[in-house]
């Protein structure tokens, strides 16, 4: 059963900070399922969950477009143009105690996780279900990323932005590097053929009935060329903004996923000796990968 807003704002009041969950080298959010079981647990729940074959999974690292792309597979699978009465994070893995509540969902389900793909369900791999995956420029990752942690309750963060960078920097923030989670996303596409679909932030924001369209192929959608129209004007930015329902509200009583949703902010907060830094440890990491991020 859902929480009300009221009932949850409640209890995020009355949330005590906690060190960070941390497992394996990562570290993750403290949501309660973490601070309950632990994080090591709480990641072999997620690792053992009972997959259906038609379950598809929204893998994506934090702040990359996951609500965004999530309401646009919720509209194609279900063939409806109505934005989503409750929140993604229903359906969250790491953020759910008991995954067994998720039996009742009927087929197919969405379901969705920050984490690395060697922590994602196993039987999911091994039934080769269904993956998609968003890229985003990791510049405008790192400034979303930013203001999501200084007002999300359960990630540790009070600093400045100068704080943060170093943090991303030195791949300490949750859910570890973003250079690592996307390799390993990576070579997983390479690994597993046809199980993962990448689709990229900057491409579905310059043209999204054209990207919708090749989601739906993928997700095996036979959609007309109106409904793909129509999905792309009810999840653009300025309709969810207005009229989605925003779970982080219960931090702050507005709500802050959508926050500003464009391609290039990075440019308003990077100087020019942190975009030099960033660029260099850019490079390096990633010189033999083969995905096509877009630095506008």
């Amino acid at each position: 059963m859902e929480m009300k807003l009221e009932d949850m704002q409640t209890m995020m009041e009355k949330l005590e900070p906690v060190p960070q969950p941390e497992w394996d080298g990562i570290s993750y959010p403290s949501f309660i399922p973490f601070r309950e079981k632990g994080a090591e647990k709480a990641i072999q729940d997620i690792m053992s969950f009972k997959s259906r074959e038609s379950d598809i999974l929204l893998a994506t690292h934090c702040k990359s477009g996951t609500h965004w792309v999530y309401e646009i597979m919720q509209m194609l699978l279900r063939n409806t143009t109505e934005l989503e009465k409750g929140a993604k994070t229903n359906v969250m893995l790491e953020a759910i105690g008991n995954l067994s509540s998720l039996d009742s969902i009927p087929s197919p389900r969405i379901l969705d996780t920050h984490c690395s793909f060697k922590y994602l369900p196993s039987q999911h791999i091994e039934k080769k279900n269904k993956i998609v995956h968003i890229v985003r420029n990791p510049k405008d990752v790192c400034v979303s990323f930013y203001h999501h942690a200084s007002k999300d309750k359960f990630i540790n963060f009070n600093g400045s932005w100068n704080d943060f960078f170093d943090l991303w920097m030195a791949g300490k923030l949750i859910y570890g590097a973003w250079y690592d989670y996307e390799l390993e996303m990576e070579q997983a596409e390479k690994d597993f053929s046809g199980m993962i679909y990448t689709c990229y932030y900057e491409d579905m924001k310059q043209d999204p009935v054209k990207e919708i369209k090749k989601l739906a192929d993928f997700l095996g959608v036979d959609c007309s060329a109106t409904h793909i129209e129509e999905v792309a004007k009810a999840t653009s930015f300025k309709n969810m903004q207005e009229n989605k329902f925003d779970i982080t509200q219960v931090f702050d009583g507005k709500g802050f996923i959508y926050r500003k949703g464009e391609i290039g902010d990075w440019k308003n907060y990077f100087t020019v000796a942190q975009n030099e830094q960033f660029d260099i440890q850019f490079n390096e990491k990633m010189k033999d990968s083969n995905l096509k991020l877009t630095f506008v």
